[in-house]
């Protein structure tokens, strides 16, 4: 028999024309259904197998793949977004899911108060698994259009340095630390709270970083450390083998505390979040003339768009075209210019 009961579920399990072991659930308690299952899955496998057609791939299965082939470190969120799409996906296969599905997620979520932008990071990574299933994994899926929704200009709050000094000599050590990293290298919260001994190369000054989750940017990338930099980090030797940042001898794993919260209220640095400490890296280089290409991939943006939004912080590069030329109107006299002679 080859299909049998667990937890009163019934599974079915074969060999593929391929040779291969299949072994499923059938998601059902009724027998009929499950050999109905049963026969549609061989006959699907047949056709993958003597036709060439594209085998099909459970939502599930594409879930467990992404985050398999992603290895993400830091995935408390994924998972969380994933386990929110399981009861609208868990049942379907990849290319079974539709706009309307879609459509009911979103009305879902903004019926429960959230933002679009949370909205889009849902968007976001439904749309990186079913690309993912439909460009690199050759299964069979037709992924539907998913636009997402408008969300606020972003804002661009920063520091300045004097500011940035009195936070820094505020918060406790360990999260100074932190800040002070963020705020000579730009990275991203993660990047520093998660940050490997074997990411640092203190011969060439560097820190590898590797890619983030689809919602930023999949491209490893290189930072350059400055000598503040290093001697922030070159104070974290010893304390854990393995990562660099700790709080009395435990990896840290958000450096956006309360403890930095408060800090910042004390101070009266009002709506300044954790991440505002990158917009102030990039608006400093900007203000000390750094080309905005050189801060695209000084930061690991791979959006040049993202970059724009820091340009009106300069002004230097506009000033060759004021003059525009030794002579004209500089010639005519205040007198000559108020009365048109």
């Amino acid at each position: 028999m080859s299909i049998y009961l667990r937890n009163n579920i019934w599974w079915v399990e074969f060999t593929a024309p391929d040779g291969t072991r299949v072994r499923r659930s059938s998601a059902t308690e009724d027998r009929q259904q499950a050999l109905e299952f049963e026969a549609k899955l061989k006959h699907d496998l047949w056709r993958v197998y003597h036709l060439g057609e594209k085998p099909r791939m459970t939502w599930k299965e594409a879930v467990v793949r992404f985050m398999r082939e992603k290895q993400n470190k830091d995935s408390t969120n994924e998972v969380s977004i994933f386990k929110y799409l399981d009861p609208y996906f868990g049942h379907l296969y990849v290319d079974e899911i539709r706009r309307m599905h879609i459509d009911d997620i979103i009305q879902q979520r903004l019926n429960e108060g959230v933002s679009n932008a949370t909205v889009n990071r849902l968007l976001q990574k439904l749309r990186a698994v079913l690309n993912k299933a439909h460009k690199e994994w050759e299964v069979k899926c037709d992924p539907p259009y998913i636009k997402l929704l408008k969300e606020p200009k972003k804002r661009v709050r920063w520091l300045a340095e004097p500011e940035a000094l009195r936070l820094i000599k505020a918060l406790p050590s360990h999260i100074a630390d932190m800040a002070t990293l963020a705020l000579e290298t730009g990275l991203r919260e993660s990047n520093i709270t998660l940050l490997r001994w074997d990411q640092v190369d203190f011969s060439q000054r560097i820190i590898y970083v590797e890619g983030d989750d689809i919602l930023k940017s999949e491209l490893a990338f290189v930072v350059p450390l400055s000598d503040v930099a290093v001697d922030v980090i070159k104070r974290q030797i010893g304390k854990h083998s393995t990562r660099v940042f700790t709080y009395k001898g435990n990896p840290i794993r958000r450096a956006n505390t309360k403890a930095f919260k408060n800090v910042c209220a004390e101070l009266g640095l009002e709506d300044f979040r954790w991440h505002d400490l990158r917009h102030t890296w990039a608006t400093w280089h900007v203000q000390r003339g750094t080309p905005l290409e050189v801060l695209q991939e000084l930061g690991g943006w791979s959006d040049y768009k993202m970059v724009k939004r820091y340009a009106h912080f300069s002004h230097q590069h506009l000033k060759q075209f004021v003059n525009r030329s030794p002579t004209g109107l500089a010639t005519i006299s205040p007198t000559m210019a108020k009365f048109g002679q």
